[in-house]
């Protein structure tokens, strides 16, 4: 297994031995997003884990992980999470059903829910960023336990990653007055992808602008300020920079359409 910061390995490794003592089904479990990618940032990233199950989770132990996550994530991190079973795995199709899924922002609606509708509150649900999960985890992922993933994937496209990187783009859009940071480095992220099929962290952003070339100078400078606060620095953005990026980056967007 690729090196793992001591703290984080060891926050991985008791989240998992909490989930198998009430779900034996985890057959393979696999660590994407900056953890794998070379990214992680203590103060700012998840712990992203994918886990993979033999059967369908019941009522009882889909409740089970919600109380468990509840527990676990921010504690340090924060944990985003999905489970899919094999059988969504071997037939593939996009955007993926799953079985369970947490982040930090589903935290005030299972807590707010009662324990049954808790439950309930993902059925049908299916996620079209699980694409990108899997193409990461496919190409910089660490396999944790089990099989490599695409021992179990069939029907995967890459077209499906440019789905999911572009309803990224479009939300980052919408948010970036919100989060910034994120927003400006995950468009150049889906950017790179899109030009050159290069998957890049948060952390590789910069050096390809920079290395690239052609790029506005004012989208250099907020890509740079973005790249810095990811590392801790303070920063600040302005209405009109984000506003310089937002319209660069509607234009790329819809030059790909054509």
């Amino acid at each position: 297994m690729r090196h793992l910061p001591t703290d984080v390995e060891n926050t991985i490794a008791s989240f998992v031995k909490a989930i198998d003592e009430f779900l034996p089904t985890v057959q393979h479990l696999y660590i994407h997003g900056s953890l794998a990618m070379g990214g992680f940032h203590p103060k700012r990233s998840d712990v992203d884990l994918l886990l993979v199950v033999s059967n369908a989770l019941t009522r009882e132990e889909r409740q089970k992980c919600i109380d468990c996550c509840l527990l676990y994530s921010n504690e340090p991190y924060p944990l985003e999470l999905s489970i899919l079973t094999t059988a969504q795995l071997e037939d593939w199709c996009h955007p993926s059903p799953f079985e369970f899924h947490y982040s930090e922002g589903w935290r005030s609606r299972f807590e707010e829910a009662s324990r049954k509708e808790r439950t309930e509150l993902q059925q049908g649900f299916t996620d079209p960023d699980l694409a990108a999960h899997v193409l990461v985890i496919l190409e910089r992922g660490i396999t944790w336990r089990g099989q490599p993933l695409h021992e179990l994937l069939c029907g995967f496209d890459s077209a499906h990653f440019s789905d999911s990187i572009r309803i990224d783009a479009l939300d980052c859009l919408n948010t970036i007055e919100k989060n910034p940071i994120y927003s400006a480095l995950n468009l150049i992220r889906g950017l790179a992808y899109e030009r050159e099929h290069v998957l890049l962290s948060k952390q590789e952003t910069l050096g390809w602008l920079l290395k690239n070339g052609h790029f506005p100078g004012n989208v250099v400078a907020v890509v740079r300020k973005a790249a810095q606060g990811y590392k801790g620095e303070d920063v600040t953005f302005d209405q009109n920079e984000l506003n310089d990026v937002r319209r660069f980056m509607n234009e790329q967007l819809q030059q790909k359409q054509k």
